[in-house]
């Protein structure tokens, strides 16, 4: 089926780029599987393949990277994203992907000048005192270059090319047509969920087009992280910036992958490595919106071990109840409770359909790996790619926030070890992880949930009965494929988390009939207050120690 997205044309040469590209390493029989050659030949135009047989020796990941090389900058920066999606493809692919570079020749400055004055709405030296015309660099959106202000300010320019936008929402629209053709053609790439992919790749890359939206993501982590004196975040001058060009403070440092020059000026790339780690960890478990390119080039070492963050186009967001997920994750790993491990991989991919039972097999054999491993010793790295390979295995897919995250571990952790070949980012986790759990676990924690739980069955007794059309469209949709044992399992977990319930609003009644016992007039007192009060007391104490040791004796199984 040809779609109606190929309406001119310039989208049909282009599509004609494409599938000339693809055939040329070697993808002929792909496109034609995916009806590809169908849709330019039915617009008038004849397919060939001339396949440069010298390349076809080269393994498909490899082709694949030097196909979205030459196929021009929308598609090295879906590269870029797939390179994330570490449950989708094996590490030889991802390999492959992170080798993706955007870098392009510089333009002359003269071609940018229009454009950056129409974004000023004046002379640029009305503005600026002097402009480097000469970029600090270059990549397929945007050229940077250096400024001074007026007040002798050094500032950088970030000036989106011209037509950039164009040429991107062209190529979007024909990614929208090949994902399209691909779910419907092709079973082996309809597990990649390509619509899904392309929609989240538009909107990421949309969204990095707009440097206004860069610049808030760059005050945001800045605001989060205030605490850490030793970061340190661009200033944004908004006067000047706009959606195609971005103003911000110019930051003199030194690249943090220059080990040899850190050295030199004895600096301590151990402390530099935990402290990056520490402000990573930071953004994504306490604030849930971090940097989600944490490799070298986006970090300068300034004296005293200071770091300067730079280039906030890609970040990632984790709300609050994907963090709960992902604490949760961590104990039940360490705990070696397999089931609540699959229910959690289970809840992240939102599958319809697979053989619970399989997954909670495959998972026991993932966590007895960790079994008695303190929750600092845990390799990070293998315990990412263990839980990527079961989905994988499964046909599940991560959440894009999730998948996010993931990336940005594993790069952090490569970041890590070029400042410090002994860095473990478990450590570096640990304190944080164990902090946040012991906070959620606490019983002041407890006792909020436990209040906000009651009101909420207060309300449901005020509730006004349902008719029965309500009744009937609030039934749940069919869930085929899911086994009956798992079913099972969702019921008897319900059921035990409605007899805790219970007994800790049992608890509650207990406490509150011994402080009327006390109040009782006739019978044995001692010391003014009436004996049953306290034997009730007593017991109420006997209960509560023993919750509070029971969570205590979890807790301990996370050192």
């Amino acid at each position: 089926m040809v779609m109606n997205l190929l309406n001119t044309g310039k989208d049909l040469k282009r599509l004609n780029e494409i599938v000339s590209i693809l055939a040329k390493y070697g993808f002929g029989d792909m496109i034609r599987r995916m009806g590809l050659s169908e849709s330019v030949e039915q617009a008038g135009k004849l397919v060939r393949y001339p396949v440069q047989k010298n390349l076809l020796h080269l393994k498909p990941a490899v082709r694949t990277r030097h196909a979205m090389e030459e196929m021009g900058p929308t598609f090295v920066k879906l590269g870029q994203i797939l390179a994330t999606r570490v449950d989708l493809f094996p590490q030889e692919w991802i390999t492959e992907f992170e080798k993706l570079q955007d870098d392009t020749p510089a333009l002359p400055f003269a071609e940018l000048l229009p454009q950056i004055e129409a974004s000023l709405k004046k002379p640029i030296l009305s503005v600026f005192e002097t402009v480097d015309e000469k970029p600090l660099g270059t990549a397929s959106m945007a050229q940077v270059h250096k400024a001074t202000t007026k007040n002798g300010q050094l500032v950088v320019l970030k000036i989106r090319k011209p037509d950039i936008r164009r040429k991107i929402e062209g190529d979007l629209r024909l990614l929208q047509h090949i994902a399209k053709l691909a779910a419907s053609r092709s079973e082996e790439l309809r597990r990649y969920s390509p619509v899904e992919l392309v929609h989240e790749f538009e909107r990421s890359l949309l969204r990095e087009l707009d440097f206004t939206i860069e610049c808030r993501n760059a005050e945001r982590i800045g605001k989060n992280l205030k605490s850490l004196s030793f970061i340190t975040v661009p200033k944004v001058y908004w006067k000047w910036t706009c959606e195609d060009l971005n103003v911000q403070e110019y930051i003199q440092g030194i690249p943090s992958k220059n080990i040899r020059q850190l050295k030199a000026k004895g600096l301590d790339t151990k402390l530099i490595a935990s402290r990056v780690a520490a402000m990573a960890w930071k953004s994504m478990l306490e604030n849930g919106f971090f940097h989600a390119d944490p490799h070298p080039g986006n970090f300068l070492i300034l004296p005293h071990n200071q770091i300067a963050m730079l280039d906030f186009g890609m970040v990632g967001k984790l709300s609050r109840h994907r963090r709960e997920q992902l604490v949760k994750l961590t104990r039940y790993i360490v705990m070696q409770d397999a089931e609540n491990v699959a229910g959690v991989l289970l809840e992240w991919s939102e599958a319809s359909s697979l053989n619970f039972s399989s997954l909670v097999s495959e998972t026991e054999d993932f966590i007895e790996r960790f079994y008695g491993v303190p929750l600092d010793q845990i390799d990070i790295n293998q315990l990412l790619s263990d839980i990527t390979g079961i989905m994988r295995n499964h046909e599940l897919a991560l959440p894009p926030d999730i998948a996010l995250l993931s990336k940005a571990c594993i790069t952090l952790e490569g970041f890590g070890r070029l400042l410090n070949p002994q860095f473990d980012i478990m450590v570096e986790a640990t304190p944080l992880i164990k902090g946040i759990l012991k906070t959620r676990y606490s019983p002041t924690s407890l006792a909020k949930k436990l209040g906000i739980r009651a009101i909420n069955i207060v309300d449901r007794l005020y509730d006004e009965p349902k008719s029965p059309q309500m009744v009937a469209s609030s039934k749940p949709l069919p869930m085929a494929g899911i086994d009956r044992q798992f079913i099972e399992r969702v019921i008897k977990r319900s059921e035990r988390a409605k007899f805790r319930q219970t007994q800790a609003m049992l608890l509650s009644a207990s406490l509150i009939a011994s402080a009327l016992f006390s109040l009782i007039p006739s019978g044995p007192h001692f010391l003014g207050i009436h004996i049953l009060a306290y034997v009730g007391f007593g017991l109420v104490s006997i209960q509560t120690f023993l919750v509070l040791f029971l969570m205590w004796w979890d807790l301990q199984k996370l050192d």
